[in-house]
């Protein structure tokens, strides 16, 4: 396997690269570590050393550090699953492997493991289009991990009830007349 090129390759898509290239010949996944820091640029590799001895060991806590390392959350495979393009000329073949592994990347880090979850997260993301961006940014901190249908369209009302007492405080404050007495005081 090519050792990776963060100018020409996806990380999450090399990791599953690897993955499946390391259980082919059937390597034991205590090993993986060992054989991946060899695939990767001195700077990551460093960071990856840099982990406590027996964090390292471990594939899944390497791989969390890796992705960690390039920003990739689950938000961020949502972004990748619906807007990525095939390139000219790539084969259609690639394009469902890449969106494949996009759409487990953003389910697997937002930990759905059944049915009923992953229609919840449909809803939400669902909901999620059809808000305005002030109520976007309002729960611009949490809003990755809002995916429970119901938590979301509870927070959208809380916000929106907030958002119109405070309109309707403003009106009343702007129509109240000045007192007789304040006039004659200036």
């Amino acid at each position: 396997m090519q050792k990776f090129d963060s100018q020409n390759t996806d990380i999450y898509i090399y990791l599953t690269l690897f993955e499946r290239q390391a259980r082919a010949p059937g390597i034991e996944e205590e090993e993986w570590v060992s054989q991946l820091i060899f695939l990767l640029p001195l700077e990551l590799a460093q960071i990856i050393i840099k982990e406590p001895e027996e964090q390292m060991r471990e594939y899944t806590n390497v791989k969390k550090v890796v992705l960690d390392r390039f920003k990739v959350k689950p938000d961020t495979f949502r972004v990748k699953f619906t807007q990525h393009q095939r390139r000219p000329g790539a084969l259609w073949k690639k394009l469902v492997f890449e969106l494949r592994n996009y759409f487990d990347g953003w389910v697997e880090g937002l930990n759905i493991k059944d049915f009923r979850s992953l229609k919840d997260l449909m809803i939400a993301y669902q909901l999620k289009r059809r808000v305005l961006s002030d109520v976007k940014d309002h729960f611009l901190d949490e809003w990755g991990e809002l995916i429970d249908p119901l938590v979301l369209v509870g927070k959208f009302d809380q916000y929106e009830s907030v958002r119109s007492n405070r309109k309707i405080n403003a009106v009343r404050v702007a129509e109240r007349k000045p007192l007789d007495g304040q006039d004659q005081l200036r």
